[in-house]
């Protein structure tokens, strides 16, 4: 019984706390229609981030048709008083930056300045959901503080996400989840 409750326990507190920190995406993402642009914008502020991380992201971008340029307006923002923010962009295949912006930039916090700017243009050939990945660092003169970020960016009329091969589920949220091989080992520990 006491080897049960041992192996048990601590999954019941790793599924309590996962189901804690749902989030929706719909709370994160809004599309508007301004005159005959339709605009994407979403934010990381008050929802769940990593924790030890101080760093949020928001970004506006624009809708566009095959070969049309996208206006992508991205916002990092932090609670640390000083130290660095270093971004690592990359973006997916089939989509091009338009403008020329260095993909590994860093950011001196201060008290005063604790927003930082990233707008470029981006555009595509081919029409799909494409996205800008971000990984961003914060230096605090600890441990550095990783968190990653995903901008989407639409093209064409009905966009869907370009897939390689990935096997995804549906949640009942209608959340898409794949599914990789994983190996787990447990180990009893006996008392004396």
């Amino acid at each position: 019984m006491k080897k049960a409750v041992l192996i048990l326990m601590p999954l019941l507190i790793v599924g309590i706390y996962a189901n804690s920190k749902k989030i929706d995406p719909e709370e994160t993402t809004t599309v508007k229609s301004i005159g005959e642009k339709t605009i994407i914008e979403g934010t990381t502020v008050g929802k769940y981030s990593k924790p030890g991380a101080p760093i949020d992201m928001s970004y506006k971008t624009t809708k566009v048709d095959a070969n049309e340029s996208a206006d992508v307006n991205i916002t990092l923002t932090t609670t640390a008083q000083s130290g660095k923010v270093v971004v690592n962009i990359n973006i997916d295949d089939n989509l091009t930056l338009v403008d020329t912006i260095d993909t590994n930039q860093s950011f001196d916090i201060s008290p005063d300045n604790k927003s930082f700017n990233i707008n470029m243009k981006v555009r595509s050939e081919h029409d799909g959901l494409y996205y800008i990945r971000m990984l961003t660092k914060v230096e605090t003169g600890q441990h550095p503080k990783l968190r990653s970020f995903a901008v989407p960016v639409m093209v064409g009329e009905n966009p869907k996400p370009i897939t390689k091969g990935v096997n995804f589920l549906k949640a009942k949220s209608g959340e898409n989840i794949s599914v990789s091989k994983a190996v787990e080992t447990i180990e009893v520990i006996k008392e004396n």
